[in-house]
C-alpha cells in the first residue's frame, strides 16, 4: 500500500494490496465435489454394512439349523446305544452267534 501526501497532512492511498489469507479459500466447485465424494463414500459404506448384516443373519440361521440337526442325530445315536446295550439283545447274540448256553447248577463253582 502506498500513501501519497496531498497537502495539509492528508494522505491518499494509491494502491491496495490484499494480504494472503491464512487458509487459502477453496473454490466452491471443489467444496461441492468433496461433499459429493464424502456422501457417496458414506452411502457405499452403509450398503456394505447392510450386506454384512444380512450375511451374518444367514450364517446364524444356518448355524442354528445345523445345531438342530446335530441334536436330532445325537438323540438317535443315544437311542441306538441303548438298544445295542439291552440285555435281551446281548443274550440273543450269545446264544445264536457264540453258541453259549445257560450254566447248569452242577457246573457252578463257588469262590470263597
Amino acid at each position: 500500500m502506498q500513501r501519497i501526501m496531498v497537502g495539509n497532512g492528508v494522505c491518499m492511498i494509491t494502491e491496495i494490496r490484499k494480504e494472503a489469507p491464512l487458509f487459502p479459500s477453496v473454490p466452491r466447485r471443489r467444496r461441492l465435489a468433496a461433499l459429493f465424494v464424502f456422501l457417496l463414500a458414506f452411502a457405499l459404506f452403509n450398503v456394505w454394512l447392510s450386506g454384512q448384516y444380512y450375511r451374518m443373519g444367514y450364517a446364524v440361521s444356518s448355524s442354528l439349523e445345523e445345531h438342530r440337526n446335530l441334536k436330532k442325530e445325537k438323540d438317535l445315536l443315544k437311542t441306538e446305544i441303548l438298544m445295542l446295550r439291552s440285555p435281551a439283545r446281548i443274550e440273543a447274540i450269545a446264544r445264536t452267534q457264540l453258541g453259549m448256553v445257560a450254566p447248569k447248577t452242577e457246573r457252578i463253582l463257588q469262590v470263597r
